[in-house]
């Protein structure tokens, strides 16, 4: 037996693939597919309201050994599940919280009232509680199981309130055969249990309250059942009194209490109209000529429901009628007299209900014509349609299996949300670290060139300095040896003294481009090349050189810095040579987008059909610049060259 038990307990965790095996998607799935069967679930409503909390034993030792709790079905019964519904208390915050439900225990069966073996039902030390029940139903099934006695026994006890006792308690045993409780109203037993009416009494484990409300699922507080206005004086006992059409075993008669009159918001009680006390009784006769009482609270008041359904066990009594009897009412919220209402009255057969349509009788007047006697028997409660106290047991044991399993979905979803996001910075890290080396390595890589470049140019420069210079030096001396001779004709010395002078220039010219390529700082020897060049060439003129935004010379590549200066030379030169002016004028202004530079002269200016010299416009062409020839109103002429930076 305790085999199969085990079996049944874990075939959902073995059926199930492993949460970490789920794709993301998967899991995604999952979750939205279990909160859509958690919505199709009952609710766990627990609250403070009245009725019993169950049974409680206190031991000064934590010896489980010696506590136990046993349930006499009073005849051996087959039976296929077992519920242990742990006991709740509700605190000041409305909080609630389970009381003293053990962790590990034992349930043993026994055959007769003289078996003193038993046999082991279920261990949870076994068969784990996975998830833990807390304030939910605990279902154990167990088909084919047959016993006589029942019984509970805690392996670990608990200390709760930081008192020195250690406690063990529940609030309700149901031993179900398909749909019929069998345990309901049977006799308790137990060692040094502590009574403590109405709330502990070892009775309490069989009494049908729970710590939920009603078996119902669809809606919360609706206004729902049937009221009796029972005048002052009242002559006759109000009573209630349901026609089934023909004999049936009852086994079970329920009552479901009203709840809050919405037209009175100062008046909340929960359980409005329910009796203080009052008799259930049984007949097959209307007259009730030989009925049988299956309830009868005597004179004590009976412990008001709250939200909470009461059961009363009818033991299978056959009869057509059920009659309720008020001796003893609360007060009408309004109205001198007082209030007789349930929201549902069910009388059940074999674990179903069979008191749906029937015929209802009052001996009093209705309260409230929108709330007629039919409303008692119509399958709806004050929390909406009933269902079966199994299928709603069932449901709660089942959303706190799915509650758990959702919060252990959520958790891996985090962390595969948490390792993609690290996963994400990680890549974000590697591709900033990929891009600073690429970076790092073209920077390098340029370095490297720019210095290739440098030594290239330099080794150019020397080149053009060794050869070309010495070889325009060593003609200029040659010209002016020959030039002292003797022997070489007069006709010819103004040819050798003109390849010396141009040797020389020569010469000059290379050892300047020698040392503009030498020069790392080109923006600082591009402006003095310039000065030394007009110097140099200028030397018989007036001229003036003026130069505006010197700071942004630095946006020229060395390229177009060459050019610039070839052109500059070139314009002087065409002025010496073309122009017949005695004063020129210079200058060159930057800004950030714009280098402009004017030559003017007072020369003849420009002819009749001027044309552009071809090295200028070449020049200009390599610049990428605009150039423009033009007379001004005084005369002579007026080079511009405009760049874009």
């Amino acid at each position: 037996m305790l085999s199969l038990l085990a079996e049944n307990l874990l075939a959902k965790q073995v059926n199930a693939a492993p949460i970490s095996q789920l794709s993301l998607s998967e899991l995604e799935k999952k979750i939205a597919s279990t909160e859509e069967k958690l919505n199709q679930l009952p609710l766990r409503l627990i609250r403070e309201s009245g009725g019993t909390l169950g049974v409680r034993l206190y031991r000064k030792n934590n010896k489980p050994e010696t506590t136990w709790v046993e349930v006499d079905l009073l005849e051996r019964k087959i039976f296929d599940s077992i519920v242990l519904v742990p006991a709740v208390l509700i605190d000041e915050n409305q909080e609630s919280t389970n009381h003293a439900f053990p962790n590990k225990f034992q349930i043993w069966t026994y055959a007769s009232p003289d078996d003193n073996v038993g046999e082991l039902l279920f261990d949870s030390t076994s068969s784990p509680l996975i998830p833990y029940p807390d304030k939910t139903p605990l279902f154990i099934d167990c088909p084919g199981a047959s016993a006589r006695r029942i019984r509970i026994i805690p392996l670990e006890l608990n200390q709760v309130f930081d008192q020195p006792e250690y406690i063990f308690a529940m609030s309700e045993l149901l031993v179900f055969d398909n749909n019929q409780n069998l345990a309901l109203g049977k006799p308790v037993s137990a060692p040094q249990w502590t009574q403590h009416r109405p709330i502990w009494h070892k009775n309490y484990l069989t009494d049908g309250y729970m710590p939920y409300t009603e078996p119902s699922v669809d809606t919360d507080n609706i206004l729902n059942g049937s009221r009796i206005f029972v005048p002052p004086r009242k002559r006759t006992s109000p009573s209630i009194t349901l026609d089934l059409g023909q004999d049936i075993l009852i086994d079970e008669v329920r009552l479901y209490p009203i709840q809050m009159d919405r037209n009175f918001s100062v008046f909340h009680r929960a359980a409005m109209g329910f009796p203080k006390q009052f008799i259930i009784e049984i007949s097959s006769d209307a007259a009730f000529t030989s009925s049988k009482v299956i309830f009868d609270t005597a004179n004590t008041d009976y412990p008001s429901p709250g939200h909470r359904l009461a059961c009363f066990a009818a033991n299978s009594t056959l009869g057509r009628f059920v009659r309720i009897t008020a001796k003893s009412l609360p007060p009408h919220p309004r109205k001198r007299g007082s209030i007789f209402a349930f929201a549902e009255i069910e009388v059940i057969s074999n674990g179903v209900s069979v008191s749906q349509a029937a015929n209802i009788t009052f001996t009093h007047p209705v309260d409230m014509e929108k709330l007629p006697p039919s409303m008692l028997v119509d399958g709806i409660s004050a929390n909406g349609t009933i269902i079966t106290v199994r299928s709603w047991l069932e449901g709660l044991a089942e959303r706190n299996r799915l509650e758990y399993h959702l919060l252990d979905l959520q958790a891996e979803l985090q962390n595969r949300y948490s390792r993609q996001t690290k996963i994400v910075q990680a890549l974000k890290w590697g591709i900033g670290m990929t891009l600073l080396i690429t970076l790092f390595v073209y920077l390098w890589q340029r370095l490297m060139r720019q210095r290739h470049i440098y030594q290239l140019r330099e080794n150019l420069a020397a080149d053009l300095h060794d050869e070309i210079g010495g070889n325009f030096s060593g003609i200029a001396l040659l010209s002016d040896e020959l030039a002292q001779e003797g022997n070489m004709p007069k006709e010819h010395l103004p040819q050798l003294s003109s390849i010396a002078e141009i040797s020389r220039i020569s010469a000059t010219n290379a050892r300047s481009l020698v040392r503009f390529l030498e020069s790392r700082n080109v923006t600082g020897e591009l402006l003095r090349e310039m000065r030394a060049t007009a110097e140099m060439l200028l030397a018989a003129h007036q001229y003036s050189f003026d130069v505006d935004g010197y700071k942004y010379i630095s946006k020229l590549a060395p390229k177009d810095k060459w050019h610039l200066l070839l052109f500059f030379k070139e314009s002087l030169n065409n002025i010496i040579k073309h122009a017949e002016a005695t004063e020129v004028t210079i200058h060159l202004q930057l800004t950030a987008k714009l280098l402009t530079l004017k030559i003017q002269d007072n020369g003849q200016g420009l002819s009749s059909t001027p044309q552009q010299p071809a090295h200028l416009t070449m020049r200009a062409q390599k610049l990428k610049a605009h150039l423009e020839f033009s007379t001004p109103s005084a005369g002579g002429t007026l080079i511009t060259l405009k760049k874009k930076l």
